[in-house]
């Protein structure tokens, strides 16, 4: 991961992944936006959709949103986190 603003209230970055990882459980603790730069990934969210996404797809999860993602490498994003924090129990 390549953090390129940490600010109050603002996060951003870039992720990669060069080999598959196992299965990711992520629940953004702000507001976040992404965008596939480049492969393949298939993000469940608990208790809804299941997104399919692919290099130049984006989309926004709203905080606390838990998520799985199964990456296929290679796998680069940029994203953005943004907004008030929650706290791990969901205030």
């Amino acid at each position: 991961m390549h953090i390129l603003c940490d600010v109050p209230g603002v996060w951003a970055g870039f992720t990669r992944f060069d080999a598959d990882p196992d299965p990711v459980h992520w629940t953004p603790p702000q507001h976040e936006t992404f965008m596939i730069i480049e492969g393949v990934v298939r993000i469940e969210i608990a208790g809804g959709a299941t997104l399919e996404m692919h290099s130049g797809d984006i989309a926004a999860l709203p905080a606390g949103t838990e998520t799985t993602w199964h990456i296929t490498a290679p796998f680069r994003e940029f994203w953005v986190l943004s907004g008030p924090s929650i706290e791990p129990d969901g205030r």
